[in-house]
């Protein structure tokens, strides 16, 4: 499921859900459950549509892992809202449940996210596997020294001089 179509399913049912709560509500309570819910719901929308805007531009994973972050705070934001004005607001326990378990999915695909960023961060540009890797598990060595200086050993060292004195 896209992540525009689970922001917009998620504030319709939170908004649908509060709504039928608000309208039980005494007059004042309603109208702060309202406007409380109005300003997180808005500000997770928002923090959605950019994310949005960065997967649609492929965004790498570097520039989608804050996102994501923001994202899932705002959304958890609202999972504690509802939780906590459960009674006052008179949410129904389905729209908590269900809210909860909308932003444990969002968090489990930004820790996906961020894993994938924290990767392409301190992989580099190319280098091949340090030794302790599949190749060293098949028993292929790579030629590739982890620590060493770049110049001497590996494969290549006898191109540069003499084998024998090598």
């Amino acid at each position: 499921m896209s992540l525009k179509l689970r922001v917009q399913r998620a504030s319709a049912m939170a908004l649908t859900l509060l709504t039928v709560g608000a309208v039980l509500a005494p007059g004042g309570a309603r109208a702060d459950c309202m406007t409380d819910f109005s300003a997180i719901r808005e500000d997770m929308q928002s923090k959605g549509k950019a994310l949005e805007a960065a997967g649609k531009r492929k965004a790498p994973p570097q520039e989608l892992c804050p996102l994501f972050r923001a994202y899932t705070a705002s959304e958890a934001k609202l999972a504690k809202y509802l939780s906590d004005n459960k009674e006052w607001c008179q949410i129904p326990d389905q729209a908590i449940q269900q809210s909860q378990e909308a932003n444990k999915k969002s968090a489990a695909l930004r820790d996906k996210v961020c894993a994938a960023a924290a990767n392409g961060a301190a992989a580099g540009g190319g280098k091949p596997p340090p030794q302790g890797s599949m190749s060293s598990a098949l028993g292929v060595n790579t030629g590739y020294a982890a620590g060493g200086t770049p110049g001497t050993g590996g494969v290549f060292d006898t191109l540069r001089g003499n084998v024998l004195g090598n």
